[in-house]
């Protein structure tokens, strides 16, 4: 009768080591990146095709090929030969990309803390606001900038 007892004992042991065996071994280490990041350090030139919406707009080098929204200039001549129109009501300070977007926490300038974020929902929806007022914004001359 005690050899029973210790066989059935035995067998529970085994089948709980074998569970916890197969659920330990089933799980795999995360190997996906994080959708977003903090951006300690950050160049204009590593977003492809910028969209910049800014409060505030510091000197910083823009390409070529930037499309701007602004509210203030800090510095009018760095938008000499650029595409931008003036918008008096943003609220917010960031770059788009064609896959990522870069939220900004203050100015738009060398420097300046923010957020790298590849999450399409949000890249998404910041293109949409960009492209829904860059169509109410106005085309401007520098001179009436402020």
């Amino acid at each position: 009768m005690l050899e029973v007892i210790w066989l059935l004992i035995g067998f529970v042991l085994g089948v709980v080591v074998v569970g916890l065996a197969i659920e330990l071994g089933g799980r795999k280490p995360s190997d996906t990146m994080p959708a977003s990041r903090h951006a300690k350090s950050w160049s204009i030139s590593e977003i492809a095709n910028p969209r910049i919406m800014a409060e505030t707009l510091e000197n910083i080098d823009i390409p070529k090929n930037s499309k701007i929204l602004v509210n203030k200039v800090k510095n009018q001549e760095m938008l000499n030969g650029l595409d931008f129109k003036q918008y008096g009501a943003i609220k917010g300070n960031f770059i788009i990309g064609d896959d990522r977007v870069l939220i900004l926490s203050g100015p738009v300038k060398e420097g300046a803390a923010g957020i790298w974020t590849i999450e399409k929902e949000i890249v998404e929806k910041l293109n949409e606001e960009f492209e829904n007022i860059w169509t109410k914004a106005d085309q401007i001359e520098l001179e009436t900038l402020h």
